[in-house]
């Protein structure tokens, strides 16, 4: 061994060891380093909120509330008026490394959790958020393009372990039976029948299951624009018909304890869905990239990627329909952040809304009370196991289901197991 390696040693021991013991929130990592953009944001990836108003004030002269710099999943519990939304995926179809495509997750201080949309790469981010499994049940649904529920099955795949109950689904029938979010639900089961007959009598069956909640698409009309889609707990959740391709796709705005928060998932700009967001705490709308960048950065025909442009909402006319919509905090999602396209983004906003605006990035948090709304980025181990739920007292290990006797491994194979010969 040479000199020079001996010199390197040591520090190579002092790196690896850092990263090794990287146990405790306070150790986790942002990729970046922060800087600014031209226009004065901080650049994406780096630990701080794409935004120059982090803070919103609702009621002038309250006492506020004062949260740590960065949210540190099991370090902060809600108040009972408080909600949190966290943005679980704020890409698109191209999942990246540093952004996965939409989901987001609404906390809130009575206990209740849902989901709006799982696409793909999202499900790693809800888990490293440190909430049992279990009570992840509940996703809504906006349209049924990939990118907003290929992580299904990700999603679903927390049984045995974690949720022995099934995974309940809401969303829109389509103009036909099979554009519906219950034929989704079906599919997807039985795509997935090898994986759960091969589990089956090895794990608890409850979570096994799908369970769709699908409203009809045909009872909105301008007499009737939107629809209570779920009602428990103090909790009101309304849908909304929006103008993306098909029937069936639809936004969502949820009420609570005088909080509220719409998320409409991909969306044409129209004056229906802005009506029906109308006065929210957060609004959450997409946001997408002009089409030259699209066709330069995708690899995509020009023509293309005008026709994908015009299915979205550009930044100018996002503006708009927060200008419609009023709410407190504008959130733009759906957008490819990087340090060269955010100036703009937020400059074609500015052209046409003069309220607070932040353009989602995965992990960013925002708290809502009755009197302001606080934006951070979490922090979160990228290694996080999965976290066990409090178990009910007196409750009962749920019973295992026969194992399948028909379709196992050929005996011949099984026959020449391994096995522990002591």
């Amino acid at each position: 061994m040479n000199m020079k390696t001996l010199l390197i040693l040591p520090f190579l021991a002092l790196i690896l060891g850092s990263v090794a013991l990287a146990e405790e929130p306070t150790d986790y990592r942002f990729p970046r380093q922060c800087t600014k953009t031209p226009a004065g944001y901080p650049v994406p990836l780096c630990g701080m909120p794409l935004t120059k108003t982090p803070v919103v004030i609702k009621m002038e002269g309250a006492a506020l509330k004062k949260y740590p710099e960065h949210f540190i999943p099991e370090q902060e519990n809600l108040a009972a008026n408080e909600m949190r939304i966290t943005a679980v995926g704020s890409g698109n179809p191209p999942v990246r490394r540093g952004q996965a495509a939409t989901s987001w997750l609404v906390e809130l201080g009575n206990g209740d959790k849902f989901i709006f949309d799982a696409g793909g790469g999202t499900v790693p981010a809800l888990w490293s958020l440190r909430i049992p499994l279990g009570l992840l049940d509940k996703l809504f649904v906006t349209h049924l393009h990939l990118d907003h529920v290929g992580g299904i099955f990700n999603l679903w795949d927390s049984m045995g372990w974690a949720r022995n109950t099934p995974l309940h689904i809401w969303g829109s029938s389509g103009s036909t039976p099979e554009l519906g979010v219950a034929a989704f639900a079906d599919h997807v089961q039985k795509a997935a029948y090898w994986h759960t007959r091969s589990k089956t009598g090895i794990i608890p069956s409850g979570g096994m299951k799908l369970t769709a909640h699908e409203f009809d698409a045909a009872q909105f009309s301008p007499a009737n624009p939107r629809a209570v889609v779920y009602d428990e707990n103090g909790v009101k959740i309304y849908a909304f018909p929006i103008d993306h391709l098909l029937v069936g796709a639809v936004g969502y705005r949820l009420e609570w304890e005088g909080l509220s928060m719409a998320f409409t998932g991909d969306s044409v700009p129209t004056r229906q869905e802005a009506i029906q967001s109308r006065g929210v705490d957060v609004f959450i709308h997409e946001l997408f990239i002009d089409a030259e960048t699209l066709s330069k950065k995708n690899n995509m025909p020009l023509q293309i990627a005008e026709n994908v442009v015009n299915e979205h909402t550009p930044a100018d006319m996002l503006g708009r329909v927060f200008s419609i919509a009023k709410p407190k905090l504008g959130v733009g999602t759906h957008f490819f952040i990087n340090d060269y396209t955010i100036d703009e983004a937020f400059a074609g906003m500015a052209s046409t809304y003069s309220g607070p605006v932040v353009i989602a990035q995965d992990l960013m948090v925002i708290n809502v009370t009755p009197e302001q709304i606080v934006t951070r980025m979490a922090r979160t181990d990228l290694l996080s196991w999965a976290t066990p739920a409090p178990r009910s007292a007196g409750g009962k290990r749920p019973k295992l289901d026969p194992a399948p006797t028909q379709g196992r491994t050929p005996s011949w194979v099984v026959d020449t197991r391994i096995l522990d010969k002591k």
